[in-house]
């Protein structure tokens, strides 16, 4: 009989908290930022409007009440759950900043990659997005950024699209890095996003191994010692070659005559 007073009584006070917070989400904001293996590290923040101070004040309650446990979060508001991937994340986390801006923010990881590796040549590898890790913005046969959402994707440094973005997003360039970005409501019947990234190309010459060769081998002693005693010769004989090279250039100069 006390457990359930007490389930029903923290079922008032929830519902309370909900109807006291009194607030709206004027922008959510997706980052994701991909790193050269198709990893992805998301942050988004839910910016909110509140209707008056003790709306904030409440708020600010509940986000102490609930702590940085994201279930309790979701079932506060499904909305404050991550968009992004399959239902299994790592590092999650979620904290509420205040002040001229107030948002809640939760960033997590995916515990496989957002990118599927495609074609892979000796210079470059080719990667595609995983549109099903985004089917919470799939709506009746099509991919939809809603109206107050903004999605960006920070593809990795020196990553070069092979064709279109669908749905048609802005690209722009941020030193190394192509930034894809939508601004919603936007929406297409198909999610696509593929690129290279471009492999480093190991050196012709290993200096570690020539450095190896050079200084712990005989024949590199040998090489060395023979490379000293030129320089010894030219330094010693530098007079010699210097007036030499004088004699060849006046001999091989062409004097015009006025």
């Amino acid at each position: 009989m006390k457990s359930k007073i007490f389930m029903l009584i923290s079922l008032i006070c929830i519902i309370g908290l909900v109807n006291a917070a009194e607030y709206t989400v004027w922008l959510h904001s997706i980052d994701i930022d991909v790193d050269p293996v198709g990893n992805a590290t998301i942050i988004e923040k839910y910016h909110l409007f509140f209707s008056g101070d003790e709306a904030k004040i409440n708020f600010r309650q509940t986000s102490i009440t609930l702590g940085s446990d994201l279930d309790k979060w979701s079932e506060f508001d499904t909305l404050f759950a991550p968009t992004i991937g399959p239902d299994k994340i790592i590092n999650g986390a979620i904290s509420y900043s205040e002040g001229e801006a107030n948002y809640l923010e939760i960033k997590y990881n995916l515990a496989e990659s957002l990118m599927s590796k495609g074609k892979e040549t000796s210079y470059s590898e080719e990667y595609n997005i995983k549109a099903t890790y985004f089917n919470k913005l799939y709506q009746s046969g099509l991919w939809v950024v809603p109206d107050n959402t903004r999605l960006t994707i920070n593809l990795p440094p020196g990553a070069e699209l092979v064709e279109n973005v669908s749905p048609q997003a802005t690209v722009t360039q941020n030193s190394t890095r192509k930034i894809i970005t939508w601004n919603g409501h936007t929406s297409a019947n198909k999610l696509t996003i593929k690129y290279i990234v471009w492999k480093k190309i190991n050196p012709i010459i290993d200096l570690n191994e020539l450095s190896n060769f050079l200084f712990r081998t005989n024949e590199g002693l040998t090489i060395i010692g023979l490379i000293i005693v030129c320089i010894g010769v030219i330094f010693w004989k530098r007079h010699y070659f210097s007036a030499k090279i004088e004699k060849f250039v006046e001999e091989n100069t062409l004097f015009e005559e006025d």
